[in-house]
């Protein structure tokens, strides 16, 4: 069911595929009136997985009746750029977020809510809570007035409202200097391009 805060209203969905079949995956969306796929890995392979390899979920996508986009080059959660993470290689995204393709990026999914396309954000991840679907891709939505819900692999739905009140549960830590630490803004783990060469699944 979606969320009463949803409907009606402008929203952009993420589901991520982590091992599924593509049927599952795909039937997923469609339960959710999802029409268009959007692609953010950044590079679009699955090695453990070869029905979500770029060439193969489009095709896939297609017969089930979604339109499929890859913007893994504007999205993605590495971006190839070695100024945009800090020296233990996690993605800094208040650097990626000025990015100007990152921008045309987030303008082309705007573009598409606009058009009454209803949009799925897809990587590798199945957990939101540790995703740049979430983390940085839904943040910069929101800040736009556009809701976000999490399609999770077990078909169920988490809405972006559910996560922020668990997190607000959560004990916070305090500095030595009185108040909260403002956690910066970056990826949930580090990332060394050199290391995961090999690794063709990554978001």
């Amino acid at each position: 069911m979606i969320p009463d805060a949803l409907v009606g209203s402008q929203a952009v969905f993420t589901a991520g595929f982590s091992n599924l079949s593509a049927d599952r995956f795909l039937n997923n969306l469609i339960a959710y009136d999802i029409d268009m796929l959007v692609d953010v890995r950044s590079r679009p392979f699955a090695g453990y997985t070869p029905h979500f390899n770029q060439d193969q979920i489009e095709v896939l996508a297609a017969r089930a009746g979604l339109r499929y986009l890859y913007m893994g080059s504007e999205l993605g959660g590495f971006p190839k750029d070695p100024g945009l993470y800090d020296p233990h290689g996690y993605v800094l995204y208040d650097r990626v977020a000025a990015q100007p393709w990152f921008e045309r990026g987030i303008g082309q999914l705007m573009d598409g809510l606009l058009q009454g396309h209803r949009l799925a954000l897809t990587c590798a991840e199945d957990n939101p809570r540790r995703c740049h679907r979430r983390l940085l891709l839904g943040r910069v939505l929101r800040e736009r007035g556009i809701g976000v819900a999490h399609i999770l692999a077990n078909g169920s739905l988490i809405s972006e409202s559910e996560l922020l009140d668990e997190e607000a549960a959560k004990p916070r830590q305090l500095s030595l200097f009185g108040g909260e630490p403002e956690p910066q803004w970056k990826s949930a783990q580090p990332y060394f391009p050199a290391k995961h060469a090999e690794n063709d699944s990554v978001s």
